[in-house]
């Protein structure tokens, strides 16, 4: 893993499961058996395989779910697993924003500190990433989209206050991963469309860049790696979001393919890529022949490159059964 971040030539390209709680409910056990046959270079941390609770699936097998996350967001589940649609908001306006108590960091599995002993004993092995750090798509849980959007162009001063609060709160989460020991620190914030950015290049350098900075501060005075996730067409946010000094991207893989300056730029920059396959198409629609032949061009693209490259792989409840075998299996053969 450290080489693909060097681009020093790594003996295989690091593959990276996220194991989505859709995929392991629609696979079952048979997903973690694959996982465990073609083990990843991450630590894969399954209990339990997830479940629909008691109620929330009616006679004829339809799932239903209102549910109410720890920020206080209440949203409506209509796919196991799949993120819900939010119908109701932990504040009124951005100026009760002012007065909103924020949750404790132990509350997200994702940026749980508690486990130093397991955390410490998977860095024996592991590249640690962690955390989830959001203050777009944050933004956008606490106020309708449409809301927000209006917000920013008026420069609401309400939401502008309201944002920097929520920036000195990441930054005491960010805290605590780096005293926990992480490795990397992962953001993430979907800043774009399938064919237009959703703010202005402008807004973007004006607004998000300078907290950008803020947040990546501390990551990197701490010698840590930040890594980006974002999907999306990103045009003129692209460069000011490299500006920041990220360490690796997780782009919408087929938008960011669309532009080789992309790609030129990440191996100028010496950005490591998620390697994510699509899901839009090939994973759910494609033949496994189609994904065979897209892993082995991605594996010899970046083994030629000498690093630079991460697969990612993440199942949904749309794929079947059969590509998700041959993504897996074709990872393991090409990497």
């Amino acid at each position: 893993m450290l080489a693909a971040f060097a681009f020093s030539c790594p003996d295989k390209i690091p593959v990276v499961y996220t194991p989505s709680p859709a995929g392991l409910y629609v696979h079952g056990q048979k997903l973690l058996d694959l996982f465990r046959t073609y083990p990843p270079d991450n630590p894969l941390r399954i209990e339990a395989l997830p479940a629909p609770p008691p109620g929330a699936v009616d006679r004829d097998g339809r799932y239903y779910e209102i549910k109410t996350d720890p920020w206080g967001t209440e949203a409506e589940h209509m796919i196991f697993g799949v993120w819900g649609i939010p119908r109701g908001y932990p504040i009124a306006s951005w100026a009760q924003g002012a007065e909103y108590e924020f949750p404790p960091a132990s509350a997200f599995p994702g940026q749980n500190t508690l486990d130093r002993a397991w955390l410490q004993r998977q860095r024996e092995q592991y590249l640690i990433f962690t955390g989830w750090i959001s203050i777009f798509e944050r933004l956008h849980a606490f106020r309708p989209l449409d809301e927000l959007l209006v917000d920013l162009y008026t420069g609401n001063r309400h939401l502008l206050a309201f944002l920097d609060r929520l920036v000195e709160y990441w930054l005491g989460v960010i805290a605590q991963l780096i005293d926990a020991g992480a490795d990397v620190i992962v953001f993430g914030d979907d800043w774009g469309t399938q064919t237009s950015t959703i703010v202005s290049p402008a807004m973007f350098r004006d607004v998000f860049k300078p907290r950008y900075e803020r947040l990546f501060s501390p990551v990197k005075a701490a010698g840590l790696k930040v890594f980006f996730h974002t999907c999306g067409f990103l045009g003129g946010i692209f460069d000011a979001l490299l500006d920041l000094g990220i360490d690796g991207l997780w782009p919408q893989i087929g938008l960011f393919e669309a532009d080789p300056r992309y790609g030129e730029a990440c191996r100028e920059r010496k950005i490591a890529i998620y390697i994510h396959p699509d899901r839009q198409r090939l994973i759910p629609f494609g033949a496994p022949q189609e994904i065979d032949s897209a892993i082995r061009a991605y594996a010899e693209r970046y083994h030629r490159q000498g690093g630079g490259g991460i697969f990612h792989v993440e199942m949904e409840n749309d794929a079947p059964w059969e590509n998700v075998e041959a993504l897996v299996k074709a990872i393991d053969r090409y990497r």
